[in-house]
């Protein structure tokens, strides 16, 4: 009885704070939804001053890549916690109904370790940006603001993963159309 108990008060953490992460998560892909507009004026800009002025703005390059991890990463939560990223469900449709849940659940935790990891690789790697003060090459940036980034949103993403929906609340797993 009293590990039931506890099951249900972890279950009704994770209801409270499943809102919360999803409001995060949209807050970060708005934010990419930004960044990839940026993006596309910045290159817009930089092409319009190439043919009028022929001097394109001098660190396009530098602030494009930027922009474009910034987005890649500050979208990833919300992918995670909708599911609507690249999913290879071809081996998982072919599965017994039974089978699925915890082929799923082997899913989660693999993004979750994969997460771990990558978090414990990118927080030395910005402590080392914020040590020595980097700055990028042509435009002069701080990389400490950007690089934050990815520490945020690994954080989120692995919580989206231990907070996803369980699969009878999830969509359906099916066969895609262009396989039929």
């Amino acid at each position: 009885m009293d590990k039931r108990i506890t099951d249900q008060r972890l279950q009704n953490v994770g209801n409270a704070l499943y809102p919360i992460l999803e409001a995060l998560s949209v807050i970060m892909a708005i934010l990419a939804a930004i960044s990839a507009s940026g993006i596309v004026v910045l290159i817009g800009a930089s092409v319009s001053m190439r043919y009028f002025t022929f001097t394109p703005f001098s660190s396009t390059e530098e602030l494009v890549g930027l922009l474009m991890t910034a987005s890649f990463f500050l979208a990833l939560p919300l992918a995670t916690l909708r599911s609507e990223h690249v999913r290879i469900t071809v081996f998982i449709s072919t599965l017994a109904k039974r089978y699925q849940p915890l082929v799923i659940k082997f899913s989660r935790l693999c993004g979750m370790v994969f997460c771990f990891w990558l978090l414990c690789l990118s927080i030395p790697w910005l402590e080392f940006a914020i040590d020595r003060n980097i700055k990028t090459e042509v435009g002069r940036l701080l990389m400490y603001p950007w690089m934050l980034v990815i520490p945020i949103s690994i954080t989120l993403t692995m919580a989206t993963f231990i907070l996803q929906r369980p699969p009878s609340r999830a969509k359906p797993i099916s066969p895609s159309k262009h396989l039929s």
